[in-house]
């Protein structure tokens, strides 16, 4: 309970499986970080997958702006490229429905100064291409600008490439990503 001492837990071999996430969880709820001291150095520390978190909470976030209407987004969801099944992709979500009408594809890096990485606008052209989609949305955890859209020549496909400033209170981040779902929305069939 909020205020109340942690409970004592003392390293048995009953909990040994449990020592590191014990003593992670008691420098969490201390508010703990590691000090330097004189002699030798130890360092208790865990570290993030910000590529992984971010494409979890953008999934996360999409599929709350979506609940009660018939879109949904999925998790990368396993498709291959090539007829014989044999180059994998996972687009980090798509939905509405049972078969992929949208492809998201979240992107844990910042926009450079002279525009994306050709290479992801590469890889959403294989995915739209493999899923016979003719919209395809990269999104950005920081950019230059909120939107831009590129028109793929011959080919009748548009990759978007959204920015969201990650820098925001979670209220206004939760309320850009359903604005970017209304924006993904607009442009699907249903």
């Amino acid at each position: 309970m909020r205020g109340q001492a942690l409970p004592v837990w003392h390293p048995t071999r009953l909990n040994s499986r449990y020592h590191h996430a014990l003593h992670l969880a008691g420098v969490v709820l201390d508010g703990a970080s590691p000090e330097h001291q004189a002699g030798g150095l130890r360092i208790d520390g865990y570290l993030f997958n910000m590529n992984k978190l971010f494409e979890d909470f953008l999934t996360v976030a999409l599929r709350e702006a979506y609940r009660g209407s018939d879109r949904s987004c999925r998790f990368q969801d396993p498709h291959h490229l090539d007829e014989a099944h044999e180059i994998r992709m996972k687009p980090d979500l798509y939905g509405p429905g049972g078969e992929p009408q949208a492809v998201v594809d979240a992107k844990y890096k910042a926009e450079k100064p002279d525009g994306y990485p050709d290479v992801d606008l590469y890889q959403m052209l294989a995915y739209c291409t493999a899923l016979g989609l003719s919209e395809g949305h990269l999104v950005y955890a920081k950019g230059n600008a909120p939107h831009a859209a590129h028109h793929v020549r011959h080919a009748g496909i548009v990759i978007h490439q959204h920015a969201l400033d990650l820098d925001q209170l979670p209220a206004d981040l939760v309320a850009a990503v359903g604005d970017l779902a209304r924006l993904m929305a607009r442009d699907l069939p249903g």
